[in-house]
């Protein structure tokens, strides 16, 4: 082999090897913003479903508080033998808010 041809085939094996870094460092970069974009995605999403956890939280609250009305309702009505007013039967007291009234 002549040494024309020794380096042409080093500089064909160069630019090979350029492109092949070249890609790379595309890939590479490529790669980290998708993985940038990815992140802020889940990082919102885990917001959400915190949101989503807290409202969660309220509702079985107030599942709770209605269902215990319920219950004592039921005791007084099965227990206690009571009942719901009739509109007759109710009386209203008021308080006097000034003392000028008085």
């Amino acid at each position: 082999m002549s040494a024309l041809s020794l380096s042409h085939r080093h500089l064909r094996i160069a630019a090979l090897l350029l492109f092949v870094v070249t890609l790379s460092a595309l890939a590479v970069a490529h790669t980290s913003f998708k993985n940038r974009q990815l992140f802020i995605e889940l990082q919102a999403l885990q917001l959400k479903a915190t949101q989503q956890k807290v409202k969660l939280g309220r509702l079985l609250i107030e599942e709770s508080t209605w269902s215990s009305l319920a219950a004592i309702e039921h005791t007084a009505s099965t227990q206690l033998s009571m009942t719901v007013p009739r509109p007759d039967q109710l009386v209203v007291v008021s308080t006097l808010s000034q003392q000028g009234d008085r």
